[in-house]
């Protein structure tokens, strides 16, 4: 696995979704938009010198498409989690 595979499944949706939990929960639903742009990014630069390369060839095109979803449901699953825990800990008070 490379790094930037950890970084784009992993790193990016949990630390988006924690730090806006930690500072304004009431923004938690803007945390896939702004993971999914991280991730986008962070594609771009970790495997293609230009965006040109993903568009015009399918193979690329395909597996980036599909990174992106898979990147996408991975931080809305998180952010649903955090609003769970959100309701949770609102509750208690």
């Amino acid at each position: 696995m490379d790094w930037w595979n950890v970084l784009i499944f992993g790193v990016i949706p949990i630390l988006t979704v924690a730090i806006i939990f930690v500072v304004k929960r009431n923004l938690l639903w803007i945390s896939p938009i702004i993971s999914t742009t991280l991730a986008f990014i962070t594609y771009t630069i970790a495997l293609t010198p230009t965006i040109t390369e993903i568009f015009n060839n399918n193979e690329w095109r395909g597996f980036f498409i599909l990174a992106m979803i898979m990147q996408l449901g991975i931080a809305v699953a998180i952010t649903v989690i955090a609003y769970f825990v959100a309701y949770i800990l609102k509750r208690k008070k």
